[in-house]
């Protein structure tokens, strides 16, 4: 068994050396980024930085942040918003953020089914919010797991659908069923 086909299921993501292929991040399960516990309600009245505290407060109660990061993974997300928007139109936004403060790779989903204003670029409400963090060292793995999921959500298909998800149970059910299309791609099933 080579190592690539074991990853999935350990949750680490070893870094590759330069002349190494990107190992595992296009096989990176969401569920293993997005664990149900971390899928949020938002309110409509919620804003920006008030959602992304949020997400790092549940990623903090659900022992995948330490408490003592959350207030600079915050600032970190924050300084990355005003640099330019991560809500990049049709209802979604990917705030995002490598970080020495965590090993493996991270995520929170905000559900906001009356849309939040996210400062999108196509001045729409955002109500889908995957806020992901990643190991500082974690580069390219980062890159690729951002890329598979503005991909996939930019999908017609998936991001319809994924909208008509109004309870957090229900999108995680979602995201497994996406992983499991994924890995019968892969040939991993």
């Amino acid at each position: 068994m080579n190592s690539a086909s074991a990853m999935p299921n350990s949750g680490a993501i070893p870094v590759g050396s330069p002349s190494e292929k990107k190992p595992a991040a296009p096989h990176l399960d969401l569920t293993s980024v997005f664990r149900p516990n971390c899928i949020e309600m938002i309110r409509s009245a919620s804003g920006k930085s008030s959602v992304i505290s949020r997400l790092v407060q549940t990623l903090v109660c659900e022992e995948r942040v330490e408490r003592v990061h959350a207030e600079e993974i915050i600032n970190g997300l924050l300084e990355r918003e005003r640099h330019g928007t991560s809500a990049i139109g049709k209802g979604l936004a990917f705030p995002h953020l490598r970080t020495q403060n965590v090993t493996n790779f991270v995520g929170a989903i905000g559900v906001a089914p009356d849309g939040i204003n996210f400062s999108a670029l196509d001045s729409g409400l955002t109500k889908l919010v995957f806020l992901t963090l990643s190991p500082r060292d974690g580069r390219e793995q980062h890159i690729t797991l951002l890329s598979r999921l503005v991909a996939l959500m930019q999908n017609k298909a998936v991001n319809m659908q994924l909208h008509h998800q109004i309870r957090p149970s229900d999108v995680y059910e979602y995201l497994t069923d996406l992983d499991e299309q994924s890995r019968a791609l892969v040939g991993e099933d």
